[in-house]
């Protein structure tokens, strides 16, 4: 039997506490009493779902006889107390939406998965990277296998979950984990009082820090704490400024996109249907439709399949939400509804491989970029004054009109290809790391690629270029508006993503270095937006 098993809080005391009010209030949750002792403190729950016909029918409806077809399913909640903690366990998707999930414990799946799984036995392990424009992925081994054989950047990746085999838990063969816990059980239900004693037992140990020490990286925060408070108040303002820096939005769980007809975002009885959730998008429900003041908690979004039922979990905008703020000298990431401080020792030793990338500043001497200014302006006056070849918007095509990459934006005689961008967010910034690479692939495993390089070195030189005896190097040569180093300047999401896509460039036989094109002080700080007109939406 397949179980999912969530953990409450340790300030969740009583069953009620879990239950979302509107459930039973409005949606028709109700209270189920055993139909025999179970023998230990618990309390279900029953919910069958209103009948209603999927969204494809009005396509086929003119051709055919299909109006009698209706979708319904049923959902259940089991809670249960043992060892003075209070555990749900859930079947179907309105049963994981009945329970309030900021008293639920997050990463209880994976760290009793962490301390649980056979290290040669893994299954699966889904990863996000820590960047602005955010990358998810389920990375899945025909047969059980160690964390390396994954060839997961740890250092820019973070593991979510985990799934694999175990040999060390009683009447459980396999199990997967994330805030949730998946079980593979072979016990009756009167045994289940015994199998959550021991998954608690398995939340408390450390033995993961041996094959999994990278969990750490990122340490969960209060609810509540001053800290808390202090970066939301400051997330809230820059949403207010409708800030897009060092925010994004990015899916909060892995789901089938076969499954998803589009997704609902909802707030105090307006609903809007949007093909795909961006920030774009949030902005513009918040300036239409929302006058509150807890955009994070009161606005949800929902994927919704062609039956119209929901497709994915209910989440709150604040699941959504991937953002990086510094307060008091420390790094903070808001990563699925909480608030992680990123490891002092992981900061460190990212900025130390950060400090020891060369910086060409000096060596360049850029000419400061004028706010008014478009990257191709600058770029065509910068390669004019000092005499280098201009290959900005010059693609380079791979098999096809629609599969192109630019090079680079500057080339000098030497062969430093420089790669130009402004630092006006992380995702601007992850997009000019990952051309860097890119080209440096292409170098290396393109001989016309490389060719053409030389090629319009030579004739733009007019005479024979030769490729150097340490190859070429890619420069990044970053825009910003702030005076230092930019090893100290950079967003964190960006050193991670610069290390990450640098030491691809460097695994290849390129060179790679840094370069700063000076701004006038203030000149990136984003504007606000200025509201758009209303769209269509319901009420509900």
């Amino acid at each position: 039997m397949k179980l999912t098993v969530h953990l409450a809080r340790e300030n969740v005391a009583d069953f009620s506490e879990l239950i979302r009010p509107v459930y039973i209030e409005s949606l028709g949750l109700e209270k189920l009493d055993p139909a025999a002792s179970l023998g230990f403190p618990a309390q279900a729950y029953i919910q069958q779902d209103k009948p209603t016909q999927p969204k494809w029918l009005s396509f086929l409806k003119p051709h055919f006889n299909v109006s009698e077809i209706w979708n319904t399913s049923t959902s259940f909640v089991l809670l249960v107390k043992v060892s003075g903690r209070i555990f749900a366990l859930t079947f179907g998707m309105s049963g994981y939406n009945a329970l309030d999930p900021a008293k639920l414990e997050k990463g209880f799946g994976l760290r009793v998965s962490a301390n649980s799984v056979d290290e040669n036995d893994l299954v699966t392990v889904d990863t996000r990277n820590l960047d602005a424009v955010t990358r998810q992925q389920r990375t899945h081994l025909s047969a059980g296998s160690r964390i390396s054989e994954f060839s997961i950047p740890l250092e820019q990746d973070w593991v979510r979950r985990i799934q694999g085999k175990t040999g060390k838990l009683s009447h459980i063969s396999s199990l997967a984990g994330a805030d949730s816990l998946q079980i593979n059980i072979s016990a009756p239900l009167k045994r289940l009082p015994a199998v959550l004693a021991e998954l608690l037992e398995r939340y408390k140990a450390t033995d993961y820090k041996r094959g999994f020490p990278f969990l750490d990286y990122f340490q969960p925060l209060s609810e509540g704490s001053e800290v808390v408070s202090a970066l939301d108040e400051t997330l809230l303002d820059w949403m207010k400024e409708r800030r897009d820096g060092k925010i994004s939005l990015a899916m909060p769980q892995i789901i089938d996109d076969e499954q998803v007809n589009h997704f609902e975002i909802s707030a105090r009885r307006r609903v809007v249907e949007l093909d795909e959730v961006t920030l774009g998008g949030v902005y513009r429900f918040l300036d239409e439709f929302y006058g509150g003041d807890d955009p994070l908690g009161e606005i949800k979004v929902v994927p919704v399949s062609d039956s119209g039922q929901a497709a994915g979990k209910k989440r709150t905008l604040r699941d959504w939400v991937v953002c990086e703020l510094e307060y008091s000298g420390k790094t903070y990431v808001l990563s699925l509804g909480d608030w992680y401080e990123v490891n002092r020792d992981y900061v460190a030793s990212v900025n130390e491989a950060i400090r020891a990338i060369p910086d060409l500043t000096r060596d360049f001497d850029f000419d400061e970029w004028d706010p008014k200014e478009k990257e191709g302006e600058y770029n065509e006056r910068v390669a004019k004054k000092h005499g280098w070849v201009l290959l900005d918007k010059d693609n380079y095509y791979i098999g096809g009109p629609s599969q192109k990459i630019e090079i680079c934006d500057l080339l000098t005689k030497d062969m430093h290809l420089i790669c130009v961008k402004q630092q006006s967010s992380s995702a601007t910034l992850s997009h000019l790391f990952s051309q860097g690479s890119v080209s440096a692939e292409l170098y290396r495993g393109e001989p016309d690629y490389k060719a053409r390089i030389y090629r319009d070195a030579s004739e733009y030189w007019n005479e024979a270029i030769e490729e150097p005896s340490d190859g070429p190097v890619i420069v990044y040569a970053i825009a910003n508006d702030r005076a230092g180093d930019l090893a100290d300047n950079l967003f964190f999401f960006s050193k991670i993503s610069l290390l990450f896509n640098a030491r691809i460039v460097q695994r290849l036989g390129l060179g790679v270095a840094l370069a700063r094109i000076p701004m006038p002080e203030g000149s990136l700080r984003r504007k606000k937006r200025n509201p758009r007109k209303k769209q269509a939406s319901r009420s509900g």
